[in-house]
């Protein structure tokens, strides 16, 4: 005769505890890699980033690192990129059209989608 049922919702639920230090373990280890990288920045970008926000400054050392790990491709720059950096989705197109004023980086619209960015060097 089974004494527990394993079906049995109250078997299954996870303890809160335990899942935060899953949670805390996994973000602290990316952190620690994301820690690791650098970037590089033209110094036609510095110059040219004179006087911009610091969501801009945020945005663009983002896009500089995915050009160079992206290989130069062009970039699809998601919402959920910029939220770790506390970029908020509405900053992140202020920040993109700012770019694109600037003459950094072009930037290929499309309706509901993440738009598509490619970097001018």
């Amino acid at each position: 005769m089974i004494e527990t049922d394993p079906w049995d919702l109250a078997n299954l639920r996870a303890d809160p505890e335990t899942l935060r230090q899953v949670q805390v373990a996994a973000s602290s280890t990316k952190i620690q890699k994301r820690r690791q990288h650098f970037i590089r920045v033209p110094w036609s970008w510095l110059e040219r980033l004179r006087g911009a926000s610091g969501q801009t400054y945020r945005v663009a050392l983002c896009l500089l690192y995915l050009h160079w790990k992206g290989q130069g491709a062009p970039i699809k720059l998601a919402n959920g990129i910029l939220r770790i950096d506390g970029v908020s989705r509405q900053s992140k197109w202020k920040a993109l059209r700012d770019l694109e004023r600037r003459g950094l980086i072009r930037v290929e619209r499309q309706p509901r989608r993440s738009p598509v960015i490619r970097v001018l060097i």
